[in-house]
């Protein structure tokens, strides 16, 4: 731990240059929003946001979730400050609505967002456009103030806020009401607030001091109330603390569903993803705002006296039939056995049971990748409802007819869409994201598909089940989550030395490694480089998040590439071609990528360390050639210790 906190320190002492940007989380735990009148309005770090209805449409609470602002079609958005604003981007939360759909009252239109030089910009929304973050730019020469997550408002328990604010900047803060100086307490950890308390902090950043930031959180009492029923029968808007222990039936990001004897509930709240798992033990205590949500009694912010889960059980689903398929069930975990996906339309589904004329309807809500839809399965999900028509949620599709065979090329012999269970163990080479690529005696495979445990290269997996598909001309298999269990270590994999005039396309998914190679920019693509070697040339698609191409990447030099064969084809046909995904770019006579050079300078210096800091705590990847420094698919607090161990002791 120590080690982890003096990262966090170097890194913020090895950020040089700053600029002013301040970044906003659009949702309703980080910001603090306030009515006015149908409209919406909110600030924070000296920027305000004023969501405005326009014609029949009117923003209300239901735009303003946990982890995304939803501006709907014909409404208004102004974002004002008290210095020029330079640039104003917008992220999408991924779920579709993510067009440029915004249209300035100044300025330009860009590609994310605006650009121009204004102290207010004001927005015409052309469709609904769901907003996770805001990066607003000020002119040069001003710090912004700190905020406070999250926002200030009424608890109910003990919170944890935290305060933040630009990179590299330093934070002091009072609580006793007093206007903090440099001179007051420097803010490193969350404050513990158990009372009525006012927060002020400035962030200071080269000599040049913030305003300062205020928040006020006001202690109350909640109501106690037994259990879920007794919670249910309150009134929407009270607040109430649950005085017995829940059990976790599902999580899934924002959504915790749980239950007790009394009955079924969904928790919704950011705040809670990645806190508990299925059959968790949620101690007593607990407790936020009593709303409903499709029929369905729901808790939501301000949640409080979330304490981890110090005990788990077995939790078993309900068995339910198409027959007694109802309302009762709401946010109940049940399993529909022997049943058939009767349509899918997108991500709307039905399964029916027996060829019955009676069929449930699904949504499928955690976008899971679904099986063949010709086989039978017992159904896992959670009951839930829309627009007043109950349907299920699928989380688990178990095949009730289930086909073995003994490798992946015993899978690949099956038709398309036939799932089956490989006896023999396969071996890891790389995990990232979706992207499992895994091997065997018979065959290179690609998995695509959310899994639950994260693999590393040599790890061997058993007992993995899927079926194979075809994606944009690349073979790859569809897991069935649940059968990707904890993997046995095994011996790592080196790639397979080859140049580019070897490479064919028996070749695809294998795991390769070019050396002494050049890469080439194209002009107007920042995925897609040209890779170079002495034999011929090809395209270097960059694919996996961990890999990437700073502004100031030396195309001058050699480098030394790893990854995968892949192969593109378009919808149309019209481009057929072989690609390659890098894992690991190293250039040729500096440090590799893993001992500890994220930038790929040749070197190991603190400023690798701020890069890896800029990853995790704001997801910004500008500077990074590889950020997986151990090679687990993903850019970790693991990751920084690398880099830091080889920063004070040479270790790789």
């Amino acid at each position: 731990m120590k080690k982890v906190l003096s990262l966090v320190m170097l890194a913020l002492l090895s950020v040089g240059a700053w600029a002013s940007e301040v970044t906003l989380n659009m949702n309703n735990v980080d910001l603090t929003w306030t009515a006015v009148g149908n409209d919406q309005q909110t600030t924070s770090q000296g920027i305000t946001i004023y969501y405005a209805k326009a014609g029949s449409n009117t923003p209300t609470s239901q735009g303003l979730t946990a982890n995304h602002i939803r501006f709907y079609k014909n409404t208004t958005v102004t974002v004002s400050a008290g210095s020029p604003i330079t640039k104003i981007e917008f992220t999408p939360d991924g779920s579709g609505y993510d067009a440029a759909n915004f249209v300035p009252n100044v300025g330009a239109t860009t590609s994310d967002g605006w650009s121009g030089n204004a102290t207010e910009v004001t927005f015409t929304m052309a469709a609904q456009y769901r907003c996770k973050k805001m990066v607003v730019t000020l002119s040069d020469g001003t710090v912004a103030a700190p905020y406070f997550t999250p926002g200030e408002g009424t608890i109910y328990g003990p919170t944890e806020v935290k305060i933040n604010a630009q990179d590299g900047a330093t934070i002091n803060y009072t609580l006793d009401g007093s206007t903090p100086t440099t001179a007051s307490a420097v803010y490193s950890e969350p404050i513990n607030v158990t009372a009525t308390t006012t927060i002020k902090a400035i962030a200071t950043l080269d000599g040049v001091t913030s305003d300062v930031a205020t928040a006020t959180y006001t202690m109350e009492t909640a109501q106690s109330v037994a259990n879920i029923a007794a919670f249910a029968a309150l009134a929407d808007n009270t607040n109430a603390a649950i005085s017995n222990p829940v059990v976790v039936t599902y999580a899934n990001g924002q959504n915790t569903y749980v239950k007790d004897a009394s009955g079924f509930m969904c928790i919704y709240g950011n705040e809670l993803s990645g806190k508990y798992s299925q059959g968790d033990v949620i101690p007593a205590g607990f407790g936020g705002l009593k709303t409903t949500f499709n029929n369905g009694v729901e808790m939501k912010f301000p949640l409080f006296g979330f304490e981890d889960a110090t005990e788990t059980q077995a939790v078993e689903a309900d068995e339910v039939t198409v027959e007694n398929f109802g309302n009762s069930q709401m946010w109940q975990y049940v399993v529909l056995r022997g049943a058939n996906i009767t349509y899918h339309n997108g991500r709307y589904l039905g399964f029916r049971v027996d060829n019955s004329t009676d069929s449930v309807a699904g949504y499928n809500q955690f976008d899971f990748t679904l099986p063949d839809l010709n086989g039978t399965y017992d159904i896992y999900g959670i009951v839930t409802s829309y627009k007043g028509a109950i349907q299920m949620y699928p989380i688990e599709f178990v095949d009730v007819n289930p086909t073995y065979v003994d490798n992946i090329a015993g899978l690949m012999a099956l038709a398309t869409g036939v799932n089956a269970t490989i006896t023999n163990p396969v071996t890891v080479l790389y995990h990232s994201g979706k992207q499992l690529y895994i091997k065997d005696e018979s065959a290179y495979m690609l998995v695509y598909g959310s899994l639950a445990n994260t693999y590393n290269n040599g790890d061997q997996l058993t007992g993995i089940a899927g079926n194979w598909t075809v994606h944009n001309g690349l073979t790859e298999i569809i897991p069935v989550a649940s059968t990707f269990g904890e993997a046995t270590p095994g011996t790592p994999v080196e790639p397979e030395l080859i140049t580019i005039e070897e490479i064919d396309q028996s070749m695809i998914h294998h795991y390769l490694r070019m050396e002494n190679c050049t890469i080439a920019a194209i002009e107007g693509d920042t995925r897609n480089f040209t890779l170079t070697d002495e034999t011929g040339n090809m395209i270097m698609r960059l694919n996996f998040s961990s890999v990437s191409i700073a502004e100031d990447f030396d195309f001058t030099a050699n480098y030394n590439v790893e990854g995968f064969l892949a192969y593109y084809e378009s919808a149309n046909g019209e481009t057929q071609q072989l690609q390659f995904y890098p894992n690991l770019i190293e250039k040729v006579g500096g440090s590799t990528v893993v001992s500890g050079d994220v930038n790929g300078d040749g070197s190991v210096t603190a400023g690798d360390v701020t890069l890896l800091y800029n990853i995790i705590l704001n997801n910004d990847w500008t500077g990074v050639v590889n950020g997986d420094q151990n090679g687990d698919g993903e850019v970790t607090a693991g990751d920084v210790t690398i880099v830091y161990n080889a920063i004070l002791g040479g270790n790789n």
